[in-house]
């Protein structure tokens, strides 16, 4: 049988600078010593540049390095004659499959793309697409900060990655969602310090797969010093998850079991992170970030039900008069409500959408980042808004919702209105 060393070598070579190259995927180390058991590429680009990203997985941990077209190609040839038994490598043409024996001969195998003729209306398509990307790239999967095809290590340790990198179906919308998230908080990983540990709390952790995202975002993407903790009421969640931060020995990452409204961090916190907290949850969440001056607040409300059972049967008929919209109004005037009360104590504040309402409809986010300056300005942005909330909440006519109260009784709402 034919070796086909120099056959997969120049293979390597060319894929390179192959605009339809979608990933690389080195596996089954030669040697039985501890180091990376896999090591997966894919094309980025980098200030305008074709770049190779190199992502190095060991037991534990991910190391990434970025290369040009000439290292790439150098390191690739390195992997595959010295560190590697198993390659594979899809482009657009097809995929190709590499094996080593253990005595060093090279298996090649191709399979190519089914359906290799397209019609005009595809091409037409395609066409559409590509202009559509300016990066010019053939690769029309989107392009996340945890993309697919690439082992992440805590996604394959919570069920949404098989250990090649390809997402289970079952959990496609779950993966979206992480990435989604991730994009919030690469957005403001500006404000957050340079100078010492980034502090972060996650309220209402749940299965943690964004506490655990927010880690690897930071630490192994960003390369920023953090200490994240994970708060949940279920001891049996954060037992599961604290097992599995110590098997993937992230040691920056902490579980604990306890009540939002009854958590003390005893330290400086920079983010809170509060997703689908149920109901006054978010309010408790959001109060303590704005006690504790956080820089940083990202909050997506769960199931508002308390202004929903405050409105009277006649307020802003006929939208109260019925079941469904009386509840999809209520849910909308809370977010704003909690918007407009985090402007009042000094943050600057959104609501977004989330994530498209095809996957929850629960995708409003409340984004809210302090102010860094103080003053006559700020204080008078905060009566504006102080003002504003009143007149909402008179047209209502209901009382203090549970975040008002919460900021009233630490004095975050103390302004003047003349």
């Amino acid at each position: 049988m034919p070796d086909h060393l120099d056959e997969l070598t120049s293979l390597l070579c060319r894929s390179v600078s192959d605009p339809t190259l979608q990933k690389i995927l080195f596996s089954t180390p030669r040697s039985s010593k501890p180091g990376f058991i896999r090591v997966a590429i894919r094309p980025i680009e980098v200030r305008g540049s074709r770049m190779l990203q190199f992502t190095s997985q060991s037991a534990t941990q991910q190391f990434h390095q970025n290369y040009d077209e000439p290292a790439a190609a150098i390191e690739l040839v390195r992997l595959a004659t010295k560190e590697f038994r198993n390659i594979h490598l899809v482009t657009g043409v097809g995929s190709y499959e590499a094996r080593f024996s253990r005595k060093g001969k090279c298996f090649l195998r191709m399979e190519a793309r089914r359906q290799a003729k397209v019609s005009k209306e595809v091409a037409g398509i395609e066409t559409s697409l590509q202009s559509a990307n300016p990066s010019g790239s053939h690769n029309r999967v989107r392009n996340y900060l945890i993309p697919e095809g690439v082992p992440c290590p805590f996604l394959v340790q919570t069920g949404v990655m098989s250990k090649d990198g390809d997402v289970h179906t079952s959990h496609s919308r779950k993966f979206r969602q992480i990435n989604r998230f991730l994009e919030f908080i690469h957005d403001v990983v500006d404000q957050l310090p340079t100078d010492r540990t980034i502090q972060v709390v996650d309220f209402g952790c749940g299965k943690s797969y964004l506490t655990f995202a927010t880690q690897y975002l930071l630490t192994s993407l960003l390369k920023r010093d953090c200490q994240i903790i994970g708060l949940d009421q279920r001891s049996d969640v954060v037992e599961t998850c604290q097992k599995i931060a110590e098997e993937l020995g992230l040691s920056n990452l902490e579980f604990e079991v306890g009540d939002i409204a009854g958590y003390d961090a005893n330290r400086e916190i920079d983010l809170v992170i509060s997703l689908h907290a149920c109901d006054t949850a978010t309010d408790d969440a959001i109060a303590k970030a704005v006690c504790w001056q956080s820089r940083v607040i990202l909050a997506v409300p769960c199931c508002q039900k308390e202004l929903n059972g405050l409105l009277k049967p006649g307020t802003l008929s006929p939208i109260t008069s019925f079941g469904l919209t009386k509840e999809r109004f209520a849910s909308m005037a809370t977010d704003t409500i909690r918007a407009t009360l985090m402007k009042v104590a000094g943050y600057e504040t959104q609501l977004v959408e989330f994530i498209d309402m095809e996957h929850t409809p629960k995708n409003i986010l409340i984004r809210g980042i302090r102010k860094s300056k103080s003053g006559e300005a700020v204080k008078l942005a905060g009566v504006r808004a102080m003002k504003e909330h009143l007149q909402m909440r008179t047209l209502l006519d209901v009382p203090p919702l549970a975040l008002e109260r919460r900021l009233t009784e630490q004095k975050a709402l103390a302004w003047e209105l003349g």
